[in-house]
C-alpha cells in the first residue's frame, strides 16, 4: 500500500513539476526565438547593405568607364575622321548625366563630403564639354583647332582629377562594404550560437522529460503490480464478506420468522384470554342484572360501571392493540418472504403493469377526483412481475393516501431506459415531505408528517428492499406542501444482472 501512496505523491509532484519545467523551457525558447529573429533580421539588413555597397562601387566604376569610353571614341574620330568611332562617345554623352544624377544621392548616404560629389559632377560636365567641342571642331573641318584643344592638356588634367575622386569614392565604398560584411559575419556567428544553445536546451528538456516519464512509468508499473496484488486480496475479502452478508441475511430472515412465531404465540394467548374476559364480563353483567343491584349503593355503582363501561373499553383497546401487533407481525413476515423469495424474470410492459395497478385503485382515484397523466412510451423490462407490482402499488397508494384534499389531485407517471437500467417516475402534487424526513421514510415502521392516515411505516421500506433486489434503488425528491416525486430504477434485464454479479 505504501508504494501506491508513493506513486500518488510522485504522480502529483510529476504533474506539478512538469508544467513548471515546460513553462521555464517555453520562456527560454521564446527568448531564443526572439533573439534568433533579431539576429536574422539584422543579418538580412547587413547583407542588403553590403550588396548595396558593392553595387554602388560598380556604378562608380561604370562612371569612370563611361567617361573613358567617351574619350576613346573622341580620339578615334579625331585621328580618322570616321563617324563610326563616335559610338561609345555618343552613348556616354547620353547616359552619363542621368547616371551621375542617380549615383549622387547614394554617395551622399555614405557621409562623403558634398564638395567632392559636386566637384565630380562639375569635372564630368567639363570633360564632356571638352570632348564635345573637339568633336564639333573636327566635324566642321577644323582638325588643327581640335588638336590644339587636345594638346592644351586640359582634358588630361580633368581626367586625372576624375580618377582621383573616383578612387577616393571607391575606397570609401570598399570600407563601407567591409563594415557591413564584418557586421554580417558577427551577426551570423551570434545566430549560430543561439541556434546551438536552443538545440542544446531542447536536448536537455527532452532528456529531462524522458527521465521524468521513465520514472513516472516505473512508479506506475510498481503501483499497478501492488494494486493487482491488493485486488486479488480484495476479491477474496469481498467474496468472504459477501458470503458473510448472505449468511447474515439468511439468519436475519430466520430470525424474523422466529420472532414472528414467538410474538404470535403469546398474542394468540392474549386473544384467547381476552375472549375469556369478555365472556366473564358478560356473565358478571347478567349476574348484576338478575340481583337487582341498587344503583345508589356505591359498591354496586362501581361494579355496574366496571361491567358496562370500563371492562368493554379496556377490551376494545386490547383488541385494537392486538390487531395492530398482528398486522406488524404480518408485515415482518412479508418483508422476510420478499427477501427470501426467488425472483422470476419475464418480459413486462411497464405501461400495462401500471394500468393494472391503476385499475385496482380506480375507485379511490375517482372518489378523491385525482387525475392521472401517464406517458405513452413506458419502456419494457425483463424483471419480476410480483415485485414490480408491489413497488408500483405501494407508491401509487401513498400518492393517493397523502394527496392534499384542498386542491385538485394530480399524479404523473413516466419512464425511460438509460444504459442497462430502466427508471419509472411517479410524481404527485400532494402534501410533500419535509427535508429531514426524506431518508427516514424508507426506514421500517417510520412515517412522515401528520399521522392522520392509516399505515404502519412498512410500505416504503418494502419498496426500497424490493428495488435493490431488482438491481436498482429508489430516490425521492419533494417540496413540502407542493408534492413528491419517486424515481424507481431497476435493471433492464434481471437475468443479465444476476450473471454479471455471479461473474464478479
Amino acid at each position: 500500500m505504501g508504494s501506491v501512496v508513493n506513486m500518488i505523491r510522485f504522480h502529483y509532484s510529476f504533474f506539478k513539476s512538469v508544467p513548471v519545467i515546460l513553462a521555464i523551457g517555453a520562456v527560454i525558447l521564446f527568448a531564443i526565438v526572439l533573439g534568433a529573429l533579431f539576429f536574422s533580421q539584422r543579418a538580412g539588413d547587413e547583407s542588403t547593405d553590403a550588396v548595396a555597397a558593392n553595387r554602388l562601387n560598380l556604378r562608380i566604376l561604370r562612371l569612370l568607364s563611361s567617361i573613358q569610353d567617351a574619350e576613346t571614341g573622341q580620339r578615334g574620330f579625331l585621328l580618322t575622321g570616321d563617324e563610326r568611332y563616335l559610338g561609345p562617345f555618343t552613348r556616354s554623352v547620353s547616359t552619363l548625366p542621368s547616371e551621375m544624377a542617380a549615383v549622387s544621392p547614394l554617395l551622399a548616404q555614405l557621409d562623403l563630403p558634398q564638395a567632392s560629389i559636386d566637384q565630380l559632377k562639375d569635372l564630368m560636365a567639363k570633360k564632356l564639354s571638352e570632348l564635345q567641342r573637339t568633336v564639333d571642331l573636327q566635324r566642321a573641318g577644323d582638325t588643327a583647332g581640335a588638336l590644339a584643344v587636345v594638346k592644351s592638356n586640359e582634358g588630361i588634367r580633368q581626367m586625372d582629377e576624375i580618377r582621383d575622386i573616383i578612387g577616393q569614392l571607391q575606397q570609401s565604398g570598399i570600407q563601407n562594404s567591409a563594415i557591413h560584411i564584418n557586421a554580417l559575419r558577427s551577426t551570423t556567428t551570434w545566430l549560430s550560437i543561439i541556434i546551438a544553445i536552443s538545440a542544446a536546451l531542447l536536448v536537455v528538456l527532452a532528456g529531462g522529460a524522458m527521465r521524468l516519464i521513465y520514472d513516472h512509468t516505473r512508479q506506475i508499473e510498481q503501483a499497478q503490480n501492488e494494486l493487482s496484488h491488493i485486488n486479488e486480496n480484495l476479491e477474496e475479502t469481498v467474496a468472504a464478506r459477501t458470503e458473510s452478508l448472505q449468511r447474515a441475511n439468511s439468519e436475519l430472515q430466520t430470525y424474523a420468522y422466529i420472532v414472528s412465531h414467538d410474538l404470535r404465540a403469546p398474542l394468540v394467548n392474549i386473544m384467547g384470554f381476552t375472549e375469556e374476559l369478555d365472556r366473564a364480563s358478560g356473565v358478571f353483567r347478567s349476574y348484576l342484572s338478575s340481583t337487582d343491584a341498587n344503583p345508589a349503593d356505591p359498591d354496586a355503582k362501581l361494579a355496574i360501571e366496571a361491567v358496562e363501561t370500563d371492562i368493554p373499553e379496556a377490551l376494545g383497546f386490547i383488541r385494537s392493540s392486538m390487531r395492530r401487533m398482528d398486522n406488524l407481525i404480518n408485515q415482518i413476515l412479508v418483508m422476510a418472504r420478499a427477501g427470501n423469495r426467488e425472483l422470476r424474470r419475464e418480459r413486462i410492459k411497464l405501461g400495462d403493469l401500471v394500468e393494472e395497478m391503476l385499475a385496482t385503485l380506480r375507485h379511490r382515484l375517482d372518489e378523491d377526483d385525482i387525475a392521472v397523466d401517464m406517458a405513452d412510451n413506458l419502456p419494457d423490462v425483463q424483471s419480476d412481475r410480483l415485485a414490480l407490482q408491489q413497488i408500483v402499488g405501494n407508491l401509487l397508494d401513498n400518492a393517493i393516501k397523502y394527496m392534499d384534499r384542498e386542491k385538485a389531485g394530480r399524479i404523473g407517471i413516466r419512464g425511460w431506459r438509460h444504459g442497462m437500467s430502466v427508471t419509472l417516475e411517479i410524481s404527485d402534487n400532494g402534501r410533500g415531505i419535509a427535508d429531514g424526513d426524506r431518508e427516514r421514510i424508507f426506514e421500517l415502521f417510520r412515517r412522515s408528517g401528520r399521522q392522520d392516515r392509516p399505515g404502519d411505516g412498512v410500505g416504503l421500506a418494502h419498496v426500497r428492499a424490493l428495488t435493490r433486489r431488482l438491481g436498482g434503488d429508489v430516490r425521492v425528491q419533494s417540496t413540502f406542501g407542493e408534492g413528491t416525486t419517486f424515481q424507481v430504477t431497476v435493471a433492464a434485464d434481471l437475468e443479465k444482472m444476476k450473471k454479471e454479479e455471479a461473474g464478479a
